[in-house]
């Protein structure tokens, strides 16, 4: 299992998997929303993993048994491996003028 990027997401599996509560699952297919453009990171498929969204923390992506593929509008598609459960996390960047540390816009 590894780390994939796409743009400024990143998805790191779990190696022990997460237990997920369902008041927090997104139909939608929906990861992340672009702050910027307005562009998703999304499901290419909605039946081939379930994506949660906590009040607090960091979205997770359940991938089902076929895999299943990521896409956004300006970023190459993305693979998710088969059975994995994975953490999303938006880049950062530092900021040495302002001596502050802030999430890369998409």
């Amino acid at each position: 299992m590894k780390t994939i990027r796409q743009g400024d997401v990143l998805f790191i599996p779990e190696p022990n998997g997460v237990n997920l509560d369902v008041k927090d699952w997104k139909a939608n297919g929906v990861i992340q929303e672009g702050e910027a453009t307005g562009h998703h990171h999304k499901l290419a498929v909605l039946d081939a993993a379930e994506v949660f969204r906590p009040q607090w923390g960091n979205a997770m992506v359940r991938v089902g048994p076929n895999g299943v593929s990521i896409v956004h509008e300006e970023h190459a598609t993305v693979t998710l491996d088969p059975s994995t459960t994975y953490r999303v996390h938006i880049a950062r960047e530092y900021d040495y003028l302002r001596d502050a540390m802030r999430f890369v816009r998409d």
